[in-house]
Parts: structure tokens; C-alpha cells; sequence
């Protein structure tokens, strides 16, 4: 019988958690009289001399529901206040636009404050951004965005997610923050770097240029907030294990990043004072990044189309009334059709009837999408007049502002309809994906197994060979190297291909990590070269949609994760020697927290949780669980797994997936005891 199971290792969308607030109860007596209730104490406001900080979190779309924090000058964490003067761990930014308001106890701050935003972009990517306040005079504006982040990284000479989690041991670093001439040089180095994407997205003013403090910063995809749309700004370790700043065009592959800054030189320059040497921190051949000039220039209206579906959802209209949304010359699959051939709309497997089904659930839900983030390129390879169909995703919500689901597509411009952006798709028959990962292993009690290559890394090949409904749609595939060699897949019964590693049989699912895992122990002919960022993999797949094979190529985000230190693996809380993993609370479907663990790794989000029952003789029972969104959400409760008549468990396990902001995946295996 095939197994039908909801995508494994995937940022697929659950429904989130709802989490209930419960009041505590009086007490009382039927043969006394009831005394007076003691009134509930009125919140005192926060004083408005109090200090007010407000601003956007963005990333070329609204950062909404990242948590906001600061720390003072002396690394301690600001208190903050809601509207009614009641203490709150942190802000909330607006899902609709990023906006935030922090209410702070004090008057007088230790300056210059650094502030931090936590939250999740609309992939399922975890984001940690920063900003700074230098000055409580007049309105308080802190904009937080990859730019700001940039700045203040400059000035530090590191990550500033990694001054942060240990603040109050880096109060000397934050303090530099308070240096106006190191945040100005260090801001005109990086307006230097992408004065084109400036240019093209029309900032001119040095009200627009203010990184960090102008009052008119919107997620309209106008100005600097396009600026930040068609660009790629992370921080990553060097050879050197030294953070290195690295700036891009969106539209340019991730391997060859286009302008790399090595932070601790740039420090070094500024603390000297020698702003003109700043240029020394540059360690890439480019010292400027490039533009998608048409796509820049085209922004204005791309959430157009987001302002028509959310429209027609409100409308309640059926599933043919998305019709008009459809671009009719979509993304060509590829290989490609025959000349004169109609090419349909498709998208990772997904036909439109099937995408109109998916809006008119939407609607059904009163259900709302977000504004647009551009995520890259549809085009493999870019056409050298730039990009045509662009990659897109956006946050779904519903009317409680709670997210419910991820919505990813591809777009394409169009002047003469309206909206001029129009949904595209892809032109792939499959979802597919390769990722970097590191894995551990633990047993019932937490404690490390000790069993070779504990942990490991290696790279997780995902395709997807099964629709919605559990019906096979890829019987098996090719995926070649860039190192030239092939490795091949089939289906085995699950959502995900996997090695086919005996060509006389079939692969059997086992529910562990190793069924989609490449590791150079196990498979020899895995280069280095393949597993580094920007690695090319060309996926040749058959598809039953088709009845033909298909190519696709999926690109390695991010290097092989360097640290396997077990704080990185998502961990349980509770779950001790005392207190062990048991298989009868795996197959009875616990509930699981991991909030210790998210507090020490905001960078970090758990995105899926397997559990897997084994039994003699009999094909494994795997269950998969999607995890909530957003870094608040730490904890959910598995489906049970039903056991069959005769069935007799041999092992059981539960199997963590993590990823972090740049792409690596970090799984955490815990065997339960019988």
C-alpha cells in the first residue's frame, strides 16, 4: 500500500498553533458572605517624556511579527512597555508593512542602543536584522533592514546577531556604535558599493539615503525599499573563519557574490580614523554591485497583483474567477515544448486548476497575502537582457494575523495588462532542492550516541514525487554533480525520491535522513566541489504529469555547516535521564517544546519534526509534522501514530529539521527507548 505522507524536510506550511491565555479563578464559600473582589490594578501608562522608538523592519517586504528588542550601551536589555504601560519581552513588527513602536522605561537611556529583529521572510528563512539609536532627540526613528545591518557590522567588525546574543560582554563594541564618524564613513562605504541599485531604484536625497532615520521609509517597493528588493545582503564566515559583509544583485548566482568586506578590517580602518582605507576591507575583484535595472524599475506595481488576489479572495469568488491572473506566456519548462506547442502555467508540479483551487481556499478563509518578496530568478540561465520571470513568495494570513501559510510563484511583466505583473509559474513538474546539512544523533536521555561520524554533514538531494493527495507524480531521476558524476533516485513510497543505491531493487523509505543524503563516506564519488555554495545539480526526472523527462537545476545555498557544536542541533527541553524519550510517548503523539534551544539560536527555526515507528518484517511507520511559523512558536503537539493489527515496534525515533538564515539545514535524531 503507498504511503501517503505530508512533504518531509520541506518548509511546507502547517497551521499555526494557536496558544490560549487562561485567567485564574477566586476563591469562595456558599456559607460566608462574598467578600468584595480586590479591583485589578490599572496598568500605569508609560509616561510620555518616556523615550518612543518607532521604525520598519524590512527586507524588501515587510519583516511582520518579528520580535523586537534593544540593549542600552552597557549591554544591558532594555525594559520595553506596550501602549498600557504593562512589561512585555518584546514588539511585535506589523505583519501589512514592518512597522513597530518600542515603548521604553526610562527617559535616558544608556545611548547608543542597539536593536535587534527577529523573524521569518516569506520562504520560511529565519532573518536577524539590526539597527541603532544614537540620539533621543526629537522623533526616534530606527529603521531596521539588511543596509542598517550591513552599517552596523562595518562598525563592529563582525556579525552583529553574534554582539548581541552576549551583549553585556560586548559593551565596548556596542559603544562604537555611538562613534558618528565610524557609522557615516561606514554608511557612505556601502551607499558607495550599491550606488547603481540606489540609482536604478531612483534614491536621490539624503533624506531617502538615511539608512536608519527617515521618517517616510515604506514597504512600497519605491525608493530605498526597492533598492533592498533586488538585492542580496548576508554575512557568512571566510576561509579564515573571520565574518565577511557580502552585497549582490538579487539576480546574479550565489556562488559568485559580486562585493566582499572583510569585517575586521573595516573595523581596524575605522577605529583609525582613516576612512579613505576603508576601501582596503574590500576583498573582492568588484568593489560595486550590479542592478536588474528592468526589474528595479518595475517594482512600483508588483504588489498590484497582490492588491487584485487579496480583492478577489475578499469577493469570495470561485476558482475560475483567478483566471484573469494568469500570464498567458508563463514560464517555459524545460526541457522546452515543441515549436508552436502551448505552454501551460505550471509550478513545482502545480497546474493552474490546481492553483485556482488553492486562491478560492484562500478565499474561503477570508485569508490575506502579504506584499511580494522578490526571492530570485525564474530564468536558468539569466537571459543577458536580465530577468524576465521573477521568483516571488509572500505571507499568508489569516484574520487574526496569524500565519497560516507560505504562497511562492513566479511572476512576469507586463505593460500593456493589469495588473502589469502576472503569475507565471516556474515551468517545473517537480519541486526540487539541495541543501547543506549537518545531523546528530542522540538517544532517549539527550545524551550524544556514540557511533561514527557522530555528527555529520552531508547534502540533502529533495525531489518530490508526490502530489497533495499522495499520488505518485515522478517515478525516478538522475541527478548529476558538478563534478560530473551521477547519482540515482526512485520512488519509494513517500513524498521524497530516494537512493537508489542497488540497481536490482527498489528502494524502500526508512524515514532517516540517509535516504536523501549524499556523504562522501557512503558515496565515493561526492567532490568537494559539490558541496560547495552555488554547487550546480541537474536534476533529470521523470514526470507522470508529462509522460516525458524533465530537467531542472537546483543550486547549493549555502557551504557544508562548519559548526557541529551541539548547541547549533535543535534540542527538546525536558527530555533528560531522568525524564527519557519513550517510544510508547513517540507512537502517542507528545507534545514537544523546544524553547531553550530557540532562545540560545534565534538565528535559527525549526521547520519540521518525523517520527518514525519501526517493526519486524513490516515497511516503517513515518508521520510528519510541520512546525508552526515564527520564533515564537516553539512548541506543538505530533500526530499519533496508529499501529496496525499484528504490528509489532522495533524502534522508534523522532528526527528535528532546522534551518538557519543562510540555508543550512541542522537535523537532531532522537532514538526513544522502548
Amino acid at each position: 500500500m503507498r504511503s501517503k505522507s505530508v512533504l518531509p524536510y520541506t518548509t511546507a506550511v502547517p497551521l499555526l498553533c494557536a496558544l490560549a491565555l487562561a485567567g485564574c479563578g477566586g476563591k469562595g464559600s456558599s456559607s460566608t458572605p462574598t467578600p468584595t473582589p480586590t479591583p485589578t490594578p490599572t496598568p500605569t501608562p508609560t509616561p510620555a517624556s518616556n523615550v518612543v522608538i518607532t521604525g520598519v523592519a524590512a527586507i524588501g517586504a515587510p519583516l511582520g511579527n518579528a520580535t523586537i528588542t534593544a540593549v542600552d550601551g552597557n549591554g544591558a536589555a532594555v525594559p520595553l512597555f506596550d501602549k498600557s504601560g504593562n512589561s512585555i519581552p518584546y514588539a511585535v513588527a506589523n505583519v501589512a508593512d514592518g512597522s513597530y513602536t518600542l515603548n521604553l522605561n526610562t527617559k535616558t537611556p544608556k545611548l547608543p542602543l542597539l536593536i535587534e529583529a527577529v523573524g521569518m521572510d516569506a520562504t520560511g528563512t529565519p532573518v536577524v536584522l539590526h539597527s541603532m539609536v544614537q540620539s533621543t532627540t526629537g522623533p526616534v526613528i530606527a529603521n531596521i533592514t539588511p543596509l542598517s545591518n550591513a552599517v552596523i557590522a562595518e562598525v563592529l567588525g563582525e556579525n552583529p546577531q553574534t554582539v548581541y546574543q552576549s551583549a553585556s560582554s560586548n559593551a565596548s563594541l556596542i559603544d562604537l556604535l555611538g562613534t558618528a564618524s565610524m557609522v557615516t564613513a561606514a554608511t557612505s562605504q556601502i551607499e558607495t558599493v550599491i550606488a547603481k541599485n540606489l540609482s536604478d531604484a531612483k534614491v536621490t536625497t539624503t533624506a531617502e539615503l538615511n539608512l536608519f532615520q527617515d521618517p517616510n521609509f515604506k514597504t512600497n517597493k519605491t525608493l530605498l525599499d526597492a533598492t533592498l528588493s533586488g538585492m542580496r545582503i548576508q554575512i557568512v564566515k571566510d576561509a579564515n573563519n573571520n565574518d565577511q559583509l557580502q552585497l549582490s544583485n538579487l539576480f546574479v548566482p550565489i556562488g559568485t557574490p559580486e562585493v566582499e568586506i572583510s569585517l575586521p578590517v573595516a573595523k581596524t580602518q575605522l577605529g583609525l580614523g582613516t576612512a579613505g582605507k576603508l576601501s582596503t576591507a574590500i576583498v573582492s575583484t568588484t568593489t560595486t554591485t550590479t542592478s536588474a535595472t528592468t526589474v528595479v524599475q518595475n517594482l512600483a506595481t508588483l504588489d498590484n497583483l497582490t492588491i487584485q488576489i487579496n480583492s478577489l479572495i475578499a469577493q469570495r469568488v470561485a476558482a475560475t474567477g483567478f483566471a484573469s491572473l494568469a500570464s498567458a506566456t508563463p514560464a517555459p519548462p524545460s526541457p522546452a515544448p515543441a515549436t508552436g506547442a502551448t505552454i501551460p502555467y505550471a509550478y513545482n508540479g502545480r497546474n493552474f486548476s490546481q492553483l485556482e483551487n488553492l486562491l478560492e481556499n484562500y478565499a474561503n478563509n477570508n485569508y490575506q497575502l502579504s506584499s511580494l518578496q522578490i526571492t530570485g530568478c525564474v530564468d536558468d540561465p539569466i537571459p543577458t537582457k536580465g530577468c524576465t520571470n521573477v521568483a516571488v513568495s509572500a505571507v499568508v494570513t489569516g484574520v487574526n494575523g496569524n500565519i497560516v501559510d507560505l504562497y511562492n510563484d513566479g511572476v512576469v511583466y507586463n505593460k500593456s495588462t493589469t495588473p502589469t505583473w502576472l503569475l507565471s509559474g516556474n515551468g517545473r513538474y517537480a519541486q526540487v532542492g539541495v541543501y547543506p546539512v549537518a545531523f546528530l544523533q542522540l538517544g532517549e536521555d539527550s545524551s550524544v550516541a556514540a557511533t561514527s561520524g557522530n555528527p555529520g554533514t552531508g547534502l540533502q538531494v529533495n525531489i518530490l514525487a508526490q502530489d497533495s493527495t499522495g499520488t505518485e507524480t515522478v517515478g525516478n531521476s538522475a541527478v548529476q554533480l558538478l563534478s560530473d558524476q551521477s547519482v540515482p533516485f526512485a520512488y519509494c513510497g513517500v513524498a521524497m525520491l530516494c537512493l537508489w543505491t542497488n540497481p536490482s531493487v527498489l528502494p524502500t523509505a526508512t524515514g532517516n535522513l540517509s535516504g536523501t543524503l549524499l556523504q562522501p563516506p557512503t558515496l565515493g564519488w561526492l567532490g568537494n566541489v559539490d558541496a560547495v555554495v552555488g554547487a550546480k545539480y541537474v536534476i533529470n526526472y521523470a514526470s507522470w504529469i508529462t509522460v516525458t523527462n524533465q530537467l531542472a537545476n537546483a543550486y547549493l545555498p549555502a557551504n557544508l555547516p562548519t559548526n557541529l557544536a551541539q548547541s547549533a542541533f535543535p534540542a527538546l527541553d525536558g527530555v533528560s535521564a531522568g525524564s527519557p524519550l519513550t517510544g510508547v510517548n513517540i507512537v502517542a503523539g507528545p507534545t514537544l517544546s523546544w524553547a531553550g534551544w530557540a532562545a540560545a539560536n534565534p538565528n535559527m527555526r525549526v521547520f519540521s519534526i518525523r517520527t518514525v515507528v519501526s517493526g519486524a518484517g513490516a515497511s516503517p511507520l513515518i508521520t510528519d509534522n510541520l512546525a508552526p511559523y515564527g520564533n515564537v512558536n516553539t512548541s506543538m503537539t505530533l500526530t499519533p501514530t496508529t499501529l496496525p493489527g499484528g504490528f509489532v515496534p522495533t524502534s522508534y525515533s523522532i528526527w528535528i529539521g532546522a534551518v538557519d538564515v543562510l540555508g543550512h539545514r541542522y537535523f537532531t535524531q532522537y532514538v526513544g527507548s522502548s
